[in-house]
């Protein structure tokens, strides 16, 4: 039967006092005690989790008392452990300063011990209710925003669309555009304010609609689910944008906003969500381009790109994927001068394959890392076999995804290659895309300073299709810069593109 009984904690530098209140309470609780405020503290560092209440003696009280007292109500793991003050009936200024300090209850001298104990049960009995309470609370909500976590926000939404049955909902997802970035440059307090404020600006609406849920769902992503009216809707999005625009100078944030109009309810609201997610990526990376709205199409692709993902391995190890190689040709020379090393995958049903369709699904998966890899390798191969034949070859550049441009092992991986095949590096030249060096410019930097101390020669993809300005091309200290299709001239030309591209 000990073991049943709640732990009790009496505080009182008076040992006759103490006696009193264990020989009065032993026979229903265990009894723990300390004549200082200090040694008490130390056993609820040590107890918490055992120790049920507290009674606190103030008969003569003293300013490390209320100081304790304090301590136990601020703390949080303390704070739902009731403290009963024990005290006389003339002392009531010291009494409404330990309400103010946040005392429970108050007992008077002498005890009567019938109301001791009702006392005490009453104040245990409404800590484990709050105890309880916080327990839902917090495996409910997001603890960053206070908004609900995923699983509470899917109930709650299924039972907002199920009790209204003749209401068209939208459920809308909103994230930022390379959000790990801010978190990068400016820590992850930063980060943390800026989902605090997502967080407060979701929560508007409750003033814009009658009914609605809304949550967080991880990271940067939240989903509100509101009533489709077309024009309160696009005017939430709107005024939402604008405030994540102008939220700091410092930085541009980019919001995506995914809307998927509910229109088969008996779905699971974890398709709406997918749905609603398929929708907000087809907002990325186009610029000023924030809202997009689900079709059945989506739905399509979706499957057609899980279908690539399952196959994915074993076309690498059966060597599906076929490397082209695209002939570069000087103009000034009038020759050829290397090529550019392409990949293709011939799937065994689907025939061949457009690398726009595998290569996005592979940058987001991370396979990419692997896949550039077998180019890098095939390439070094043909190489190794072209010196062996006793030929001159020119360069051949390979593609390096942004992925593999944040493996802190880049580098060393790209050198040992060339060094398993005995290549000179400098036969091995390597491009990168506009869009991952405006991502994280001071890392691309670092990398390809790196690489070109190895004695890589390192190119600039598809420069001009993206953000670039002539500012940053000033920063860029790649060797050659490959010029986007749209700088080159067609059909009836005024003469501006070859202008920029002689400057």
């Amino acid at each position: 039967q000990m073991g049943l009984k709640k732990n009790l904690l009496i505080v009182d530098k008076n040992d006759g006092n103490r006696k009193i209140l264990r020989e009065m309470l032993y026979n229903t609780y265990n009894i723990l005690e300390a004549d200082n405020s200090g040694d008490a503290i130390d056993m609820l560092d040590n107890e918490t989790e055992k120790i049920a209440c507290i009674i606190l003696d103030l008969v003569t009280p003293e300013e490390n008392d209320f100081n304790f007292l304090e301590t136990v109500s601020e703390n949080k793991r303390f704070s739902n452990i009731p403290v009963l003050v024990a005290t006389l009936d003339n002392e009531s200024e010291s009494e409404k300063r330990c309400f103010e300090l946040g005392a429970w209850d108050v007992i008077h001298k002498p005890f009567n011990p019938e109301i001791v104990k009702l006392r005490l049960k009453n104040i245990i009995g409404r800590s484990e209710i709050n105890a309880l309470e916080r327990i839902k609370y917090v495996a409910e909500h997001d603890q960053l925003t206070g908004l609900y976590n995923r699983n509470k926000f899917f109930e709650c939404t299924r039972k907002l669309i199920d009790e209204h049955e003749d209401t068209l909902f939208a459920f809308i997802h909103c994230d930022i555009d390379r959000f790990r970035l801010v978190n990068s440059y400016f820590g992850e307090e930063e980060g943390d304010k800026l989902i605090k404020f997502m967080g407060r600006s979701v929560k508007q609406a409750e003033k814009r609609f009658p009914f609605c849920t809304y949550g967080r769902i991880e990271s940067d992503v939240f989903c509100v689910v509101v009533p489709y009216f077309k024009d309160v809707v696009e005017k939430a999005i709107k005024d939402f944008t604008e405030a994540l625009i102008n939220y700091n100078p410092s930085y541009y944030i980019e919001p995506s906003f995914g809307i998927y109009i509910i229109d088969t309810r008996n779905i699971s609201v974890e398709t709406m969500y997918s749905r609603s997610d398929m929708a907000a990526k087809k907002c990325k990376d186009k610029y000023m381009t924030y809202t997009a709205f689900y079709d059945n199409g989506m739905a399509e692709e979706l499957f057609n790109k899980q279908e690539l993902i399952n196959d994915m391995q074993e076309a690498l190890d059966n060597e599906q994927f076929v490397v082209y190689f695209q002939p570069k040709y000087s103009l000034k020379k009038k020759a050829f001068c290397g090529a550019e090393a392409l990949v293709r995958w011939n799937h065994p049903r689907k025939g061949f394959i457009s690398p726009g369709e595998f290569i996005p699904i592979f940058e987001q998966n991370g396979f990419i890392a692997q896949l550039d890899y077998y180019v890098w390798e095939h390439t070094c191969i043909l190489l190794r076999k072209c010196i062996d034949l006793g030929l001159n070859p020119d360069p051949v550049s390979v593609n390096i995804s942004r992925v593999n441009m944040y493996n802190t092992r880049l580098v060393e991986i790209i050198s040992l290659l060339t060094k398993k095949y005995n290549l000179p590096n400098s036969i091995l030249n390597l491009e990168l895309t506009e869009s991952a060096y405006m991502d994280d410019p001071d890392t691309m930097i670092k990398i390809v300073m790196a690489l070109q101390k190895k004695g890589f020669v390192v190119m600039m993809d598809d420069f001009g299709s993206g953000y670039s300005s002539l500012n940053t091309l000033k920063d860029i200290p790649v060797d050659y810069l490959k010029v986007d299709m749209k700088f080159l001239p067609t059909g009836k030309s005024n003469g501006r593109s070859e202008k920029i591209l002689v400057s």
